[in-house]
């Protein structure tokens, strides 16, 4: 048996304290309010004292979770990589299942939240600081992408003569800009589709597949009848 096949059951979670759990509602609370109140007002005309309000929070706990309004923006990206890193550590099939799975789920979570991801899209290009946030969960998605393609070329289910942050690189790529792509449409594009084949062209290429030409069982020397 291959030692590479050989998958053993990830750790159980350890169990969150309550005070743990009371500070991931906060967090989620306050993401929450700040979300809804940017999708009706706009982000510009929204106040920390505004989402603190909704929230109903201390302006000193908002700072506790969050160091300023653009960082909520990046908390969408940030639970969409926990999610996926979870999810990813229990899958058990392929490598090749695993990437389709991985971006089959985040293009879901996108199409979930239209209004939210063109909002992001909107932000990001116009803020240099949030390009540079958002660079730090890119290099995150890479990273886990990267993993199962480590994991593939270890089964042989992949080329090890490429490097798996490279490929990696190019899906996350490939990614991004079909979101942008999607929410410049207003949303009419098939995005999970248009995701499946991309990973399709980065897995096997543009290349039509051919049939291997046949070749012609060697011809048989007719026996002569006589020895002459």
């Amino acid at each position: 048996m291959n030692i590479a096949e050989v998958q053993t059951a990830p750790p159980a979670p350890v169990p969150l304290s309550r005070r743990e759990r009371k500070k991931e509602r906060t967090r989620t609370e306050i993401y929450s309010a700040a979300m809804k109140l940017f999708l009706r007002r706009g982000f510009d005309a929204v106040t920390i004292e505004d989402i603190c309000d909704a929230a109903d929070v201390a302006r000193g706990t908002f700072f506790l979770h969050f160091p300023g309004k653009e960082s909520l923006l990046n908390e969408y990206g940030e639970r969409a990589n926990q999610d996926l890193a979870a999810m990813l550590k229990l899958q058990r099939g392929s490598a090749t299942s695993a990437l389709r799975l991985a971006l089959k789920t985040l293009a879901e979570r996108a199409a979930r939240q239209p209004e939210v991801i063109s909002m992001l899209v909107h932000k990001v290009v116009t803020r240099p600081l949030l390009i540079v946030e958002q660079e730090e969960q890119t290099r995150t998605l890479v990273q886990l992408l990267g993993a199962v393609i480590r994991r593939g070329q270890a089964r042989g289910e992949f080329r090890r003569k490429v490097e798996p942050s490279i490929a990696a690189v190019a899906l996350a790529s490939a990614f991004f800009a079909l979101v942008y792509e999607w929410s410049r449409r207003g949303g009419e594009l098939d995005i999970e589709g248009a995701i499946s084949q991309t990973l399709d062209v980065v897995l096997h290429g543009l290349n039509e597949a051919r049939p291997h030409p046949r070749r012609n069982p060697p011809a048989h020397r007719e026996r002569r009848d006589s020895d002459g």
